[in-house]
């Protein structure tokens, strides 16, 4: 038996089995556009080489295995039950027999996926810091009085100001993933209907990116739906009703296509992904144009109970 592998420094936020469905040439590589200098860049790139920031979910100040555990125990188990559903869907389409457990998988990875970009994660600890020092209603301070020693820092904001980043950090790292992995979140997305749609051949391949989910503003809402390319030629969409589907149903394939690769390139922070380049001028013209709103731009506030992780305690 040879040493434990080293934990994993590269933490993708767009998993490599997603993005090698657009690896289709010989050269096991898809087309990478990026736009680095207000030009956009092509290059072939291999999934496994892209999509990935090192260090992304680090537990900052641990040992280095325990440092990388949101990726090693949480997102690439998380990746790996949701590449077994989606290769389901390939081989099935909507004939497949969904039970929970992929069914639970694609659900928790689509979640994912809307809050594990660098830029939500960036956002997300920031928001938490400054959770973590607000006190409106100076509940913080009451209870901080009731366990303060005459050495701690007299203010419940100086004594959080004083604890180091990293532990703000981890923090905020632990709550991330009790977010994504939340139980009603789940469950709406499980009840929701789901179908799969594949595009012509003769169309325009569909394209991907950095910002893969298209959803409307709310799943719950009136035609709430959320939808993902899974590959060149075929779509995953989720929808509330019947009604919703219908709707969905409705819009004509190329029409579908055209929307998504808008939608994919619009909302586009660093890379857009295709199969080739041929859709080069369409890229250029679309390329982050927009401003996808985003979950972690708002979800902070919800989280306010878990900062009792770094009250300190009677007897400590």
């Amino acid at each position: 038996n040879g040493p434990p592998p080293n934990p994993p420094k590269k933490h993708h936020y767009i998993p490599a089995f997603y993005l090698s469905r657009w690896a289709t040439g010989e050269d096991g590589r898809l087309c990478q556009c990026s736009k680095p200098y207000d030009r956009v860049v092509v290059n072939r790139r291999h999934p496994e080489a892209i999509g990935f920031v090192e260090r992304l979910y680090e537990l900052e100040g641990l040992n280095e295995e325990l440092a990388q555990q949101v990726e090693s125990k949480f997102f690439s188990p998380v990746d790996s039950a949701a590449a077994d559903a989606l290769a389901l869907m390939e081989a099935e389409g909507n004939r497949a027999n969904w039970d929970s457990r992929r069914r639970s998988a694609w659900s928790l990875f689509l979640h994912g996926m809307l809050v594990r970009a660098p830029e939500d994660i960036t956002e997300f600890k920031a928001g938490w810091r400054r959770l973590m020092l607000s006190d409106d209603t100076g509940e913080w301070q009451a209870r901080y009085d009731e366990i303060r020693k005459p050495d701690d820092p007299t203010t419940y904001q100086e004594y959080m100001l004083a604890i180091p980043e990293a532990n703000h950090n981890r923090s905020a790292m632990r709550a991330l993933i009790g977010m994504i992995d939340n139980a009603n979140i789940g469950l709406n997305m499980n009840q929701m209907i789901w179908t799969v749609i594949d595009t012509p051949k003769d169309e325009y391949p569909l394209l991907t990116s950095d910002r893969p989910v298209i959803r409307t503003n709310g799943m719950m809402i009136k035609n709430g739906h959320i939808a993902i390319p899974i590959g060149p030629y075929r779509m995953f969409l989720a929808a509330k009703d019947e009604a919703a589907m219908r709707y969905l149903r409705q819009i004509q394939p190329r029409q579908l296509v055209r929307e998504n690769n808008r939608q994919v390139c619009d909302y586009a922070v660093k890379y857009v992904y295709g199969v080739d380049d041929r859709q080069i001028e369409f890229v250029r013209k679309h390329f982050g144009t927009k401003k996808q709103p985003r979950l972690m731009a708002s979800i902070s506030a919800k989280y306010e109970d878990m900062a009792a992780e770094l009250m300190p305690r009677k007897g400590r």
